[in-house]
């Protein structure tokens, strides 16, 4: 018969003055200890129960993750035994598979943000980026592993976050980012459920202003007298191509090829979400087309944004930062009092649809659901013959 136990292994002395947590397995007079990657100093142990005290700083979760263990350890003797089969203590601490989580958060997410650069989320990968910065920065530059990465420094990071005055919004961006980080460590074994830190945070977001514009100003940005194919006009294009097309996305803009356009209509994914859309070309949306490309090469891109092969993202965002700057001066142009941006032709679609009587069925209150992508749901779960009557009815 086999037994378990985890406790503090005082015969061992870490660098830190601590030492580990660890299980022990004993069968046939032989002894093997496991460390479970956590370790506690003498005074935040309880040595009656074999237990960390309140004062370790990851109190909660490593109680948990002992009685995991323990109860893993138990119910493997168990069924080794029922087999009334012998078997060795070798065999017991195998059929255990019990490993500690080595991988440090630092050069775990360095690698995943490679992994996404080099299968072309770059937009993904710069977020992520962002986050591990801020992260590095708060910690000061001190890497920790995932096992230390506990609800404690979660909360305080939150913490530092508000005193160096980010805003709420920002704030649930970094939350959500490490919590992804985290999720897929777990996923790929480099860090342990049993000590999951994000179930009992919740960050709040706050609504973020509207920024639609009325069918009058979106006229006055079409009646501006601006040099032809100027940084202004290609601004104006842009802007006024997005709204003629649902509001489509500057990336989707950017990367739209010759090939996506079957007959008279857009047919393209979405980078963002990967949704399928299908949407016809206005009179004006076709008259933009035109002015930037002869549609004669089908792998060729419409618009002049993307100019190098393998610095796509660049190009795309460059192009993005010259757009919205100019945008701005249009709005200033158009005495437009919000700041004009390639967002507003996303909103402003959606808000005139609602304000035009459209049913709230086919355009769901446009900006107003708690993501985009609630919003293409639910245009997109209808045929496109509506979507068809609906956009040339907000567009004209």
């Amino acid at each position: 018969m086999a037994s378990a136990k985890i406790f503090l292994f005082k015969h061992k002395k870490l660098k830190n003055g601590s030492h580990p947590v660890v299980l022990q397995i004993i069968k046939d007079g032989q002894r093997k200890l496991i460390s479970l990657g956590h370790s506690a100093y003498v005074n935040q142990w309880d040595f009656e129960k074999e237990m960390p005290n309140k004062t370790h700083s990851n109190f909660k979760d490593l109680k948990i993750l002992i009685r995991d263990k323990i109860n893993q350890a138990e119910k493997k003797i168990i069924q080794l035994d029922d087999q009334d089969e012998p078997y060795s203590i070798e065999e017991l601490v195998d059929a255990l598979n019990i490993k500690k989580s080595s991988k440090s958060v630092f050069l775990y997410t360095e690698a995943l943000i490679k992994r996404m650069e080099k299968s072309g989320s770059i937009g993904n990968a710069r977020v992520y980026q962002n986050t591990l910065n801020v992260f590095k920065e708060y910690s000061n530059d001190r890497d920790l592993k995932f096992n230390s990465l506990t609800t404690r420094v979660v909360n305080d990071f939150i913490e530092y976050l508000s005193a160096k005055g980010n805003k709420k919004n920002s704030i649930s961006v970094h939350f959500r980012t490490l919590r992804a980080i985290y999720n897929k460590a777990i996923q790929e074994k480099a860090a342990q459920e049993a000590l999951y830190p994000f179930n009992k945070i919740k960050v709040k977001t706050e609504s973020t202003l509207k920024r639609a514009i009325t069918k009058e100003k979106i006229n006055e940005i079409r009646k501006l007298k601006l040099s032809n194919k100027s940084e202004l006009d290609k601004a104006r294009d842009y802007f006024l191509f997005s709204f003629n097309m649902r509001g489509m996305s500057f990336v989707d803009i950017a990367e739209l090829k010759v090939r996506a356009i079957l007959d008279d209509r857009v047919v393209y994914s979405r980078k963002k979400t990967r949704q399928k859309f299908n949407i016809k070309i206005t009179r004006e949306a076709k008259s933009i087309i035109e002015k930037y490309s002869d549609l004669k090469d089908p792998i060729s891109y419409i618009f002049p944004i993307i100019k190098r092969r393998k610095k796509e993202f660049l190009d795309y965002r460059n192009a993005m930062r010259l757009t919205n700057k100019k945008l701005k001066k249009i709005g200033e142009k158009a005495k437009i009092k919000i700041p004009l941006t390639m967002y507003v032709a996303r909103h402003s679609w959606a808000t005139i649809a609602k304000r035009s009587g459209i049913p709230t069925a086919v355009i769901s209150e446009g900006m107003g659901h708690d993501s985009e992508l609630t919003t293409q749901i639910y245009l997109d779960s209808f045929e496109s013959s509506v979507l068809d009557k609906a956009n040339e009815q907000i567009t004209s």
